[in-house]
């Protein structure tokens, strides 16, 4: 992890959308790992999968190798291990279904900036957010990684669901 007092620049999402960013040549590594940063979610958000509505926290993204092997121009061979060696490192944390797979950057936080002009995250010195008297963080939230997916229940449901466009999915 690089250090923090070297400071930041903001990524805006909307990078995705020029021509630079839309160049037909294959991703290298770091690009791929922008892409992730840029594509999760910065919001919770509600999806349908299958028959299921879940929701997909901040610094989580639904998708499929196909999906990303596409996208990045590479073979789902590739694609694979490159999350493994990404989960390895404990970058992310992945979680497949039959309908998908969930894709988890852990210290999603770290990488984000919700208007501090200090480069703090608003939260306490290890990173971890802060509560507030509404209940908020205060500022970016980081994921514990221990309390994510932990619904088995809603696991089976999901896996249990055939593959919502025709088998795309892992």
């Amino acid at each position: 992890m690089a250090n923090k007092k070297l400071g930041f620049i903001p990524l805006y999402r909307s990078i995705q959308e020029h021509w630079l960013w839309q160049d037909e040549e294959p991703f290298d590594n770091r690009s791929a790992w922008i892409d992730l940063l840029l594509s999760v979610n910065h919001d919770d958000k509600k999806l349908k999968v299958g028959s299921q509505i879940i929701t997909i926290h901040a610094g989580q993204m639904w998708t499929s190798y196909v999906k990303l092997a596409k996208k990045w121009h590479w073979s789902r061979n590739r694609v694979y291990r490159y999350i493994s060696t990404l989960k390895s490192d404990e970058m992310i944390v992945v979680d497949g279904t039959a309908n998908g797979t969930l894709l988890t950057v852990i210290n999603y936080g770290n990488f984000t900036h919700h208007g501090n002009t200090n480069g703090t995250t608003g939260g306490t010195p290890d990173g971890t957010p802060s509560g507030t008297s509404d209940g908020t963080t205060g500022g970016t939230q980081t994921i514990n990684i221990n309390n994510i997916n932990n619904d088995n229940k809603l696991k089976k449901e999901l896996s249990a669901e055939p593959p919502v466009d025709g088998g795309d999915w892992q």
